[in-house]
């Protein structure tokens, strides 16, 4: 019995020494980073940038891997059902992987991913046409819309989205009719507007940017609860008596339950990332509206998000 117990425990000790080395030479291998969208597109930018300049602070390189389809469901799932070693990460959009679950169509939970950090939010912004002389703020449209109830027509990327919730808060607040007009996607959302095809558009900040700064669309009012700094004469739908806040948030997440030096390493890693001043710069220069958030901010965020999904989906199901 007494060499039987000394043999558990030299066993014990040989693990616990494996486990200790195992630890300290994380990460031995690339770690692949899964962008549940095509390249090139908002996301994968972002991660190729962050791997780009993430060199600096992680002994080996960050490999960004696409799996589109689905509007990211793919590639959350892929994200939350992969080995839980701390080799694969991702990341994950919001409001797209909290509604894919809450609508029932998606087999992960929030509760299967493991948030690391957030990376960009493009807050949501009502747009209109620069020519269109209807509509000076946000009080025109409701007065519109309560005059002329249905006629109004808006442009979004569809059920799910950030942009179609957003729609739904905004007629529900002011207790008017607007036509949802869903596109699938940014470009052709955008391109409707300009066409003259819908009357207003519900769409992200840095989708629109070039296209203000153009003279071609007008923003009249940002989804979040201050003025954006960046913004400052665009007025929030809060000043209107308006509760409408939205947005598209990027974060980086792994599966639950990755290995606990694991998950220090990449946390302190992407903290760097998010304060080099080479990337601020670069980020800049390409419309990432930078917005940190460590661990315990960003799974705060997401459950905030769920409760205000779970609310909109039981009104407005998709």
């Amino acid at each position: 019995m007494r060499r039987s117990f000394s043999i558990f425990i030299v066993v014990a000790l040989m693990l616990s020494v494996v486990a200790t080395g195992y630890a300290a030479k994380y990460p031995i291998k690339p770690v692949k980073i899964i962008v549940a969208f095509s390249a090139g597109g908002g996301t994968d930018t972002a991660a190729r940038v962050m791997a780009k300049f993430a060199k600096k602070y992680f002994p080996q390189p960050f490999v960004v891997v696409n799996k589109p389809g689905a509007g990211g469901q793919i590639g959350f799932e892929a994200l939350a059902f992969s080995r839980k070693d701390g080799y694969t990460i991702g990341f994950i959009n919001t409001p797209h992987v909290v509604s894919h679950y809450v609508s029932g169509r998606a087999k992960y939970k929030l509760s299967d991913f493991q948030p690391i950090c957030n990376v960009v939010t493009d807050p949501g912004v009502l747009a209109v046409r620069s020519d269109d002389k209807r509509f000076k703020t946000l009080k025109d449209i409701v007065a519109y819309a309560k005059k002329h109830p249905g006629k109004l027509s808006a442009a979004t990327t569809g059920p799910g989205g950030d942009d179609s919730i957003a729609l739904a808060l905004f007629t529900d607040e002011a207790k008017i009719k607007i036509k949802d007009v869903p596109f699938g996607g940014s470009s052709k959302e955008k391109a409707a507007l300009l066409g003259g095809h819908v009357d207003i558009g519900m769409v992200n900040v840095s989708q629109i940017w070039s296209l203000v700064n153009a003279g071609k669309l007008r923003m009249i009012a940002v989804m979040t609860k201050k003025r954006l700094p960046y913004l400052p004469n665009i007025p929030t739908f809060k000043e209107f008596g308006y509760a409408v806040y939205s947005d598209s948030s990027r974060g980086i997440a792994a599966p639950r339950g990755i290995p606990s030096h694991a998950f220090k390493k990449l946390s302190e890693t992407f903290t760097k990332v998010m304060k080099d001043p080479g990337f601020i710069k670069e980020a800049k220069k390409i419309h990432l509206l930078l917005n940190f958030m460590n661990a315990k901010q960003f799974e705060e965020y997401l459950l905030t998000e769920e409760k205000l999904i779970r609310k909109v989906y039981k009104k407005h199901p998709w």
